[in-house]
């Protein structure tokens, strides 16, 4: 085998050790100063000059000899360097010529340098018989190899429906909201392909040059979940509909429940309906009566002074009318034409096309959606983003909007406040009703029975009181330190803000002393700043 990096050769003479360059061919590397330096030392020879090696070995394009050490020594064996990479995972070697007269490596000696280094796994017997055959000098040759491990692959399942309906309603080229092309239900029929599992793979071992076993990373595995109205294949791959109805992933949790229509109002004629699934209403929902679902409700008519709850989301295609004793409460969205003198809680997004005197709870985000949809009196609180086109009036109408906490953390900021205040209130009457009595005793007046009941009770009263206080305190002052971090809340004004209307972003409040137009209101350092949009 034809040689193709520069390397070099020791010959010792007579009258002293000479180097002898052998040049590059076929586009190989040149001799490497460093290395050939390295080398000298470890045979020994310290006399050399370095600059003249130097301007020996640069540009050499022939075999030369050069004089380096007058100072003899004995011949020079074949030499041997390993490195080995830093995942252990390869050993290259790399091989230097014996002097003139010295001695080759035999294939036994190699293998003792790799077992030197405690090389065992993967060193190639085709390499080394190659080498044998056809020496090559300074240069890399990878002798062993270790094995790579071979990853597994997680479990996965793959859902045959829309797992995450959306309940936005349709915004028109002239700038209204279509709130009747709504629906948050996924149909489904008998039979349908709900859902298959793709089982974990597992990985195989690796091996490094040492012989050290390499894991696989451990793989995630799966099963498919599901609920009534669900059957699971014979090889537990893929589950399908028993059942027409609605389908909805829950969790991890395949759900498939039927629909209860109600095919005009809920009214006495139908009393309150209570049902596990979804409920559909034809008609309109009158006031005091009362609708609850496990999952999704969808009303076509008005909502009265009614209640509706859902475990899912609420959709009113045209909206509710509360008369002041209206509820909306959804674990996820809502979304209404219109909300008028009602309470509405989502545990996610509250979409309407406007509010009037009504408070409106969200755990994300109120939209108000359109050109014309406004906010007028009572309050709106959001964890992360108010939006609409107008918020107050001409007339100063005062509205509150709160964002940058989630509206339960609020609401238990607040009953904490509360209660903490009334239990020092407490503390400090039964303080002073144990003062009272300790001022009698050091005055010597015995004390009656009913007396000392009341000093035990008051004693009593302030050791349990003291005990909640300290409670109540510790995650009061958790929900101040996350009131007060919470910085990302906005309020984003599309048309019109007016005067009356009071920002609360985090701990912050900012009245609105003049009219605004087209702007957004967050948290910059301690204060609220308006930012055009």
């Amino acid at each position: 085998m034809r040689y193709t990096n520069a390397y070099f050769q020791l010959d010792i003479r007579q009258d002293g050790v000479y180097l002898h360059l052998y040049p590059a061919m076929d586009n190989g590397k040149p001799i490497d100063l460093a290395e050939l330096l390295e080398y000298l030392d470890g045979c020994g020879i310290k006399d050399y000059d370095k600059v003249a090696i130097y301007k020996v070995i640069t540009n050499n394009t022939k075999e030369t000899d050069i004089l380096i050490s007058k100072t003899l020594i004995g011949e020079v064996g074949e030499k041997a360097k390993v490195s080995i990479s830093d995942d252990k995972m390869m050993a290259i070697i790399r091989f230097y010529p014996p002097s003139k007269n010295g001695k080759f490596m035999s294939e036994k000696e190699i293998r003792s340098e790799l077992a030197r280094f405690k090389i065992t796994y993967g060193v190639s017997d085709k390499i080394i018989n190659a080498y044998m055959k056809g020496r090559q000098f300074c240069r890399d040759i990878p002798i062993a190899k270790g094995k790579p491990v071979v990853q597994g692959k997680d479990a996965f399942i793959t859902y045959h429906f829309n797992t995450n309906p959306t309940a936005a309603p349709k915004q028109l080229e002239d700038g209204t909201v279509d709130f009747h092309e709504l629906s948050l239900f996924v149909p489904v029929k008998k039979g349908d392909l709900l859902a298959e599992l793709t089982p974990e793979v597992f990985g195989e071992d690796g091996m490094d040059i040492f012989g050290n076993r390499i894991p696989p990373a451990s793989v995630n595995k799966k099963i498919l979940k599901y609920g009534k109205n669900i059957k699971l294949s014979e090889d537990k791959l893929k589950i399908y509909s028993e059942a027409d109805g609605d389908v909805k992933l829950e969790g991890d949790m395949v759900f498939v429940s039927n629909t209860y229509s109600v095919p005009a109002d809920v009214d006495p004629s139908t009393g309150d309906v209570k049902y596990d699934g979804n409920v559909v209403i034809a008609g309109n929902v009158h006031s005091g009566f009362k609708v609850e679902a496990s999952g999704d409700i969808e009303v076509n008519g008005v909502v009265e002074g009614a209640t509706l709850i859902a475990g899912g989301n609420i959709v009113l295609k045209r909206g509710i009318q509360g008369m002041g004793k209206g509820v909306l409460q959804a674990g996820n969205d809502i979304v209404t034409k219109f909300i008028e003198s009602s309470n509405v809680k989502a545990g996610n997004i509250v979409n309407t096309g406007s509010s009037l005197h009504s408070v409106i709870q969200a755990e994300e985000a109120v939209i108000v959606s359109g050109r014309k949809g406004f906010v007028i009196g009572g309050s709106v609180s959001a964890g992360k983003k108010i939006e609409a086109s107008v918020f107050g009036n001409k007339m100063n109408t005062a509205t509150d909007l709160r964002v940058g906490v989630k509206p339960e953390v609020m609401e238990r900021f607040k009953e904490l406040t509360n209660s903490i205040n009334e239990k020092q209130k407490l503390m400090l009457e039964n303080k002073k009703t144990l003062e009272s009595l300790k001022k009698k005793l050091a005055s010597g007046v015995k004390l009656l029975p009913n007396q000392v009941a009341l000093a035990k009770e008051a004693g009593e009263q302030l050791k349990t009181l003291t005990n909640e206080l300290d409670v109540e305190s510790e995650e009061y002052i958790t929900l101040k330190q996350e009131i007060e971090d919470n910085k990302d809340g906005r309020i984003i004004v599309n048309q019109t803000i007016f005067p009356g209307v009071t920002l609360y972003i985090s701990n912050r409040v900012y009245p609105v002393k003049d009219s605004l137009s087209r702007c957004q209101f967050k948290v910059k350092g301690a204060d609220v700043i308006s930012l055009p949009i």
